[in-house]
């Protein structure tokens, strides 16, 4: 057996334990987003990737590498959820602007209190989710309606045309407004 697999079979006899850590680890607002087999699944495949960084020398040393390994992947998710959460949380204030309705009117309303703040967040995050499921061109072309920049400054940015870029966000405007209710529809 060659080194490489011989670290891959240690990597996978590890898949249990990691699953109990990241279910400690992860939090609840990062499982929400993503569930702990997806999570540690993740977590081994990176291991994997970045097999060549280690360097055997006993089995306490391969525990605290792969559970950095496994650390530094959900900070690394987190870090990816926090910022399509704030994008999702942009679009979302933008919901007055008839170009990024998505259906969401109530979230505009100057309302306050427990549940109103409660069910604003609980929104964001499926806004995060539509926008994580869209192809990345979609996310760009979204994003840069949220930054303000007219179809003319991101046609620029993308080295496009004016009309292309026009069209091409009212393609990925709708996708989200589509992936946003199938994400809210599977919560309930």
């Amino acid at each position: 057996m060659s080194e490489r697999e011989e670290l891959e079979r240690r990597i996978a006899e590890q898949r249990a334990e990691l699953l109990r850590f990241v279910e400690r680890r992860a939090g609840g607002a990062l499982i929400r987003m993503e569930s702990p087999e997806d999570l540690a699944q993740d977590v081994l495949a990176r291991a994997l990737r970045h097999a060549g960084s280690f360097e055997w020398r006993d089995e306490a040393s391969f525990r605290a590498w792969l559970f950095e390994v496994a650390r530094n992947h959900l900070e690394d998710r987190r870090a990816h959820w926090s910022a399509l959460k704030r994008a999702g949380a942009q679009a979302l204030r933008l919901g007055g602007n008839e170009e990024l309705r998505i259906g969401l009117d109530e979230l505009t309303a100057s309302v306050t209190g427990p549940s109103t703040f409660a069910a604003r967040r609980e929104q964001v995050g499926i806004a995060a989710k539509a926008l994580a499921l869209l192809l990345p061109r979609d996310r760009e072309l979204i994003e840069g309606v949220v930054e303000g920049l007219t179809a003319a400054q991101q046609a620029e940015r993308m080295g496009t045309s004016t009309a292309l870029v026009e069209s091409a966000r009212k393609r990925a405007l709708e996708r989200l407004r589509k992936t946003f209710r199938l994400v809210l529809g599977q919560r309930g």
